[in-house]
């Protein structure tokens, strides 16, 4: 996308919600939806997606400006379709199968990996099975019934976010437990990376799975970000 604005601000809209202008321009979704913010700090950060002094925008930088213009144009009118590409996320979640040697990796799983699972059945009052191997298993109907209950409640931005986070993380658990704010950021990145990391210290790294762990860490750290802001 080429830059052909000189100005970028912020406007207040109503109730306390807010737009962008480029050069007095009200910014839009790709489906020239209008783009309203829910406050000014979420604003501010999509602002600074646009103002940057390059001539040619990446697209896969603009995080908050897809998230917001995905809840807008796609799930406002489509809950369902999201919701149910979300709930496909839990019969292989990541952290439910664990490495059955060596040791010290299934060790280093079970520590970091079962106290969000823990964190997940405080929420549905249901345990959530672990297996070993890669092999596909079934959770339990339950798990599913109870998991989409907390979804359908999310406001169209919170699928929005729920969604880019799954999709990345591959771990609806880990996606949904940072989403509702009891999971930290310092530990985000070793988790989503576990398995790999351990290689890569085990093994040697390799430069093309590192550049490609930073880039999506770098959008990780946007997202929290942006789920700050939203917060009330």
């Amino acid at each position: 996308m080429k830059k052909f604005w000189k100005t970028v601000e912020i406007k207040e809209f109503e109730n306390n919600t807010f737009q962008l202008l480029l050069d007095k321009n009200i910014l839009k979704t790709p489906l020239q939806n209008e783009l309203i913010f829910i406050n000014y700090d979420s604003a501010y950060e999509t602002l600074l997606e646009w103002d940057v002094d390059e001539d040619i925008l990446n697209a896969d930088e603009m995080i908050s400006y897809g998230i917001y213009s995905t809840a807008i144009d796609r799930i406002s009118n489509g809950r369902q379709l999201y919701i149910n590409e979300i709930m496909q996320f839990i019969d292989t979640d990541m952290i439910c199968y664990r490495a059955e040697k060596p040791f010290e990796l299934c060790q280093l799983q079970k520590l970091k990996w079962d106290p969000l699972l823990l964190t997940v059945k405080s929420y549905i009052d249901i345990k959530i099975d672990v297996f070993q191997g890669v092999m596909p298993q079934k959770q339990k109907i339950t798990v599913h019934k109870k998991i989409r209950e907390i979804i359908i409640q999310f406001s169209d931005l919170e699928i929005s976010i729920l969604y880019r986070l799954t999709n990345i993380t591959g771990s609806i658990f880990i996606s949904l437990s940072l989403l509702k704010g009891d999971f930290l950021e310092k530990d985000l990145f070793e988790t989503c990376f576990l398995d790999e990391l351990w290689q890569a210290e085990h093994w040697g790294q390799e430069e093309e799975a590192t550049s490609k762990r930073k880039r999506i860490y770098k959008e990780l750290k946007k997202i929290v970000t942006l789920i700050d802001l939203t917060k009330p």
